[in-house]
């Protein structure tokens, strides 16, 4: 076995606490693992005596007369079998003797053991000399120290070569949370383990820094919830009021709590489980913000503090953020995923303010501090204008001619039908999911369908010829005869195995991706065109749709009663992307004769 080495560079606290563990009769490969964060049980022995010579060299340059003392096993005295003096007098029936004629007697009769007090007497000097050298001599870690100055040297160049020079460094990986450990060599789930519980001996401060924040996690969802009647768990969706559920019944009173006015407020005004989710979510996020940063709650929160919340979701701290997906309070957890975009900021502010409008409105809240400040985040910079997320029309021409030049069979058919028909109508992939032969409609000299669509609310939109064509293509290759003899209730996209059957959102993801993945790399699209158009996911249908009609001169506003917006604002970035027209347009006006100044 190769022997390993243990270099004591630095005193830390740490070291102190080890000895005295061991001073109190703690084994020595047992202190070692729990406090120097050795690797391996036969690196005790070493790591302990290297402390041991370490802190007596600094104990002889200080002229400590005791300075062998440490690092001695010294034994504690045994307990021995002598009685009480109250027992004494009693077995004796010395009750008409005086005080000190019974003291006398017993000492007699169980004499004092010198070498016993002796033992008591050096293990007391041993543990005031520690606690003196650890006043002098201690240094207290900071997440700006190199590793190789306070873990085993193997294990410092092992996490170095990895890129962890730091003990900040260290930290910031453990709190990516999940298995943080996996780049790191000869590194498994128990030496992670101990190599975390080591860094927190460190840094102390750190460790109590996430009981702090687990405790105001814990506070968000463990409150009482009075006046409020909800299954919600901690840190998951709520379970919706069903429409048989009055919801004066679940907001009167609203909450007593915190926590419980923001569970109030999800059932009240939640449409949709994502909805619940990310009201949730973010109700929570700034509670447990103000609680930790703040030292405050919702009804004490100030004009400022929204300032300063959206400030922090600006620049989300390391500490706030696990990058793994990993179970609530467990190691790594944090409320947030990572830095936010934008665009995630300004949803956040949009929900706390919603939130805030919704309190005032119940009674629970006087005032709502978010209509004091400016919510505005204008644009992200660092967003690329040009990413459209739509297929241009050279990229789409080849991706239709390769699917439609595959062999014929089931999955080849349903994915025309899908990029034809998706493009024609604009349909969202839970929407075209749901969708059954029932829903569609014929009207003057076309055809319309009833969309049941997001925020649970229908709409009725124009079903081209394009469409029609091909779901009638689609329909014939499942060998159903529509409108004749087809169920009403027969779904528009089936499972390729059984033509009555529909898929889940994943089936259709992957199969999705898979075909365009296939008829891109096949395309004559140059190399650029590929790598873009590769990044491509089901919803890329919808936003090439909307792109096309805009570039085909439809209106806006029948793009957005197509697409079912709400906010006129989400389909004008379909008209923002005619690069194309724009540049053409200014060559008309600079370009040519015309920037020579001629009429």
């Amino acid at each position: 076995m190769k022997s390993s080495t243990y270099t004591l560079l630095r005193l830390g606290p740490h070291h102190f606490a080890h000895l005295r563990a061991v001073a109190e009769g703690l084994d020595v490969g047992a202190a070692a693992e729990r406090y120097l964060g050795i690797e391996h049980g036969h690196q005790a022995v070493t790591a302990h005596r290297v402390v041991v010579e370490g802190l007596r060299a600094i104990a002889r340059r200080r002229g400590d007369r005791d300075w062998r003392l440490i690092g001695l096993l010294i034994r504690a005295p045994e307990a021995g079998a002598k009685p009480t003096l109250e027992d004494f007098v009693a077995a004796r029936e010395l009750d008409g003797w005086s005080e000190a004629e019974v003291l006398e007697m017993y000492a007699e009769a169980h004499p004092e053991d010198q070498r016993a007090q002796r033992r008591t007497r050096l293990r007391l000097r041993q543990l005031e000399l520690l606690k003196q050298l650890e006043q002098a001599s201690s240094e207290t870690p900071q997440l700006t120290d190199r590793l190789d100055g306070w873990l085993a040297p193997e294990m410092a160049q092992r996490l170095e070569r990895t890129g962890l020079l730091l003990l900040g460094d260290l930290h910031d990986q453990i709190q990516q949370g999940g298995r943080w450990w996996s780049g790191i060599p000869a590194i498994g789930q128990t030496k992670a383990q101990r190599l975390r519980d080591h860094l927190y001996a460190l840094l102390p401060h750190l460790a109590e820094r996430k009981r702090h924040f687990a405790a105001a996690v814990a506070s968000t969802t463990a409150e009482s919830r009075a006046g409020v009647s909800s299954s919600l768990t901690p840190l998951s969706s709520p379970a919706l009021p069903s429409s048989s559920s009055p919801v004066a019944d679940v907001l009167e009173p609203v909450a007593e709590t915190d926590a419980g006015a923001i569970e109030a407020w999800v059932l009240a005004r939640a449409g949709a489980p994502a909805t619940a989710k990310a009201y949730l979510r973010e109700g929570r996020r700034l509670l447990i913000w103000l609680q930790t940063e703040q030292r405050r709650g919702l009804r004490q929160m100030r004009a400022e503090d929204c300032r300063s919340y959206m400030t922090f979701l600006a620049h989300v701290p390391p500490q706030w953020s696990s990058k793994a997906n990993v179970a609530a309070l467990s190691p790594g957890w944090a409320p947030f995923r990572g830095p936010l975009s934008v665009s995630s900021q300004q949803h956040a502010v949009v929900i706390c303010t919603a939130l805030f409008d919704w309190l005032v409105t119940v009674g629970y809240l006087s005032r709502n501090p978010w209509q004091m400040v400016n919510r505005r985040l204008g644009d992200d910079q660092a967003a690329d204008a040009l990413d459209t997320r739509a297929f241009t029309p050279e990229a789409w021409a080849e991706i239709l001619r390769c699917v439609a030049a595959e062999p014929p069979s089931p999955a080849r058919h349903r994915m025309l039908f899908v990029l034809q028909f998706v493009e024609g109508t604009g349909l969202r992939a839970a929407e075209l999911l749901g969708a059954k032969l029932s829903q569609l409609k014929p009207h003057r000299a076309g055809w319309v369908m009833q969309v049941y669509g997001k925020g649970s609310r229908n709409r009725v939109i124009a079903v081209p010829s394009q469409c029609m064509n091909a779901l009638q293509d689609y329909l014939a290759s499942r060998h159903l005869d529509w409108p004749a003899a087809t169920p009403a209730e027969t779904p528009l996209l089936a499972s390729a195995l059984d033509p009555m059957a529909p898929i889940t959102y994943p089936a259709l993801y992957q199969t999705v991706k898979r075909w365009l993945a296939k008829a891109i790399r096949q395309s004559a699209l140059p190399p650029h065109e590929q790598t873009t158009a590769l990044r491509a996911s089901p919803h890329w249908l919808r936003h090439t749709f909307g792109t096309r009609a805009v570039e085909r001169q439809a209106p806006i506003e029948a793009v957005q009663r197509q697409l079912g917006h709400a906010d006129p604002r989400t389909t004008m970035r379909y008209a923002r992307t005619q690069i194309d027209r724009l540049q053409s347009e200014m060559e008309k006006a600079f370009g040519g004769e015309s920037s020579n100044g001629k009429a």
